[in-house]
């Protein structure tokens, strides 16, 4: 239990790609200010998006405290996808790591960061049927939070109601949410949301506070209640352009809130799904350095836009021929747990006697050949370093939901070398020179085996700026 509550560090992570026309024969521009949504890439899933999040802010989890995974989309359901990215982020064997499921997941993982100082990634991954009303009202990102201190922002109260009623759901198996209609259950949450919220404010001893966010999975909830709370609406700006995010939500909600915020400022974020739970921070004085990588504001602005039958492809909504080629073969267990450290943390070894760095790592070097001795601990984690493309091959026959992907070889700054798939970059703008950064992403699944891996994508310097991929190359 930490001595003050409240968020220590927090990370946004938004996909690089908006879609913003779910048009299938759309002959003219889509509308000029009309929702969008956020998709995560054919590669990502909430795993990989919350390795992504937390890898800004992780780092200084210590041992013997929690990660927590809260999404409505897991990669595996009876195995904890929790390990995968503690494994990614190397993070300590000491740091239990715990699933949390369901859409109120990410308001509780949130109540257990601020008070039990717990590690969370609040990740998610939305599909709706082709056409639905809320197609483009369902997005995808993640958020990573770090309890522990209230660098970013401490808590002053906390208030929360369950209220079972039947809202949003999915079977086993089913891919899409099934939606009880709007209008009776946002009488339900806006009750236990205005309950709470009061609640909240009247053990905070305050009668406002400087900004409201609100998050809903109920849009009319979520509209009566910014009325009611007076919020300034910008929560609901953010909404807008990245959908309505599942589990991540209110974290994303607040990222956003944080990152615009001034220390001493009061905010109350409000969740109201299945229920609702009310959270009254004050910002504190750390909280420009508290935040992990971009702000919410620049990755809005960096996003590329996605044409819908392309998406509707990386979704699996849409059986296209692929090419004559035969799936890509299963990892087996065994390998992916003695290569741990290649294959999760992208660690490669760094010889004792002349100290370049092998990958993937071997007992001998791969510049003076020299074997290492059985007592070497040289091992060096290439994951936060920038890799320059030495060399590019295009393949037009691969398994993806794409036409072509870039392969490229690239040596890493301070030693090794990648061979690895380009990622969130067209394969022509792939140039020799360019820095890219590694990304951990799913390869491909066979057998109902995720095959996760690092790619590369694109610095954002070297990014190409506001390219049109509609055209689905």
């Amino acid at each position: 239990m930490p001595e003050q509550p409240g968020i220590d560090a927090y990370a946004a992570y938004l996909p690089a790609y908006v879609l913003a026309d779910n048009r299938l024969d759309a002959t003219t521009p889509p509308r000029p200010g009309g929702p969008a949504r956020g998709v995560a890439a054919f590669d990502e899933d909430t795993v990989t998006m919350a390795v992504e999040a937390l890898r800004h802010v992780a780092a200084a989890t210590p041992p013997g405290r929690q990660l927590l995974f809260a999404t409505t989309n897991a990669p595996y359901e009876a195995k904890t996808s929790a390990g995968v990215a503690h494994e990614a982020l190397g993070l300590d064997p000491a740091t239990a790591a715990v699933d949390l499921r369901g859409h109120r997941s990410g308001a509780t993982a949130l109540d257990l960061v601020v008070r039990a100082g717990a590690t969370a990634a609040l990740a998610d991954l939305r599909t709706t049927r082709p056409g639905a009303p809320d197609e483009l009202a369902q997005g995808d990102a993640a958020v990573g939070l770090v309890g522990g201190g209230p660098a970013a922002a401490a808590l002053l109260a906390r208030a929360g109601r369950t209220a079972e009623v039947l809202e949003r759901w999915r079977l086993p198996g089913e891919r899409h949410d099934r939606v009880w209609d709007e209008r009776f259950t946002a009488e339900v949450l806006a009750a236990a949301g205005l309950d709470a919220a009061r609640h909240a404010l009247a053990e905070a001893a305050l009668d406002a506070v400087d900004t409201v966010v609100v998050s809903s999975s109920n849009p009319r909830a979520a509209a009566a209640l910014r009325r009611a709370l007076r919020g300034d609406g910008r929560d609901a700006t953010t909404e807008r352009a990245t959908g309505f995010t599942g589990a991540a939500h209110p974290g994303l909600l607040l990222a956003a809130a944080l990152d615009e915020a001034r220390p001493g400022q009061t905010i109350l974020l409000l969740s109201a799904t299945e229920g609702a739970d009310a959270f009254v921070f004050r910002v504190g004085d750390g909280v420009r350095a508290a935040r992990g990588g971009p702000s919410v504001r620049d990755q809005l602005a960096a996003r590329q836009p996605l044409g819908y039958g392309r998406y509707l492809r990386w979704r699996g909504l849409l059986d296209v021929q692929g090419p004559a080629r035969p799936a890509a073969p299963a990892p087996a267990s065994p390998p992916m747990r003695r290569r741990a450290g290649w294959k999760y943390r992208l660690e490669g070894s760094r010889c004792d006697a002349c100290g370049a760095v092998t990958t993937p790592p071997g007992r001998a070097c791969a510049a003076c050949g020299i074997a290492a001795t059985p007592d070497a601990t040289g091992k060096v984690s290439l994951r936060e370093r920038t890799a320059r493309v030495v060399s590019v091959t295009r393949d037009h026959l691969t398994t993806m939901p794409e036409p072509e992907v870039a392969v490229v070889v690239a040596d890493v700054d301070g030693g090794g070398r990648l061979s690895a798939y380009a990622t969130d970059v067209a394969p022509a703008d792939v140039t020799v020179g360019m820095a890219m950064t590694p990304t951990f992403r799913r390869l491909w699944t066979t057998d109902a085996i995720h095959n996760y891996f690092w790619k590369l994508r694109p610095t954002p310097q070297d990014a190409p700026p506001g390219k049109d991929t509609t055209d689905g190359q």
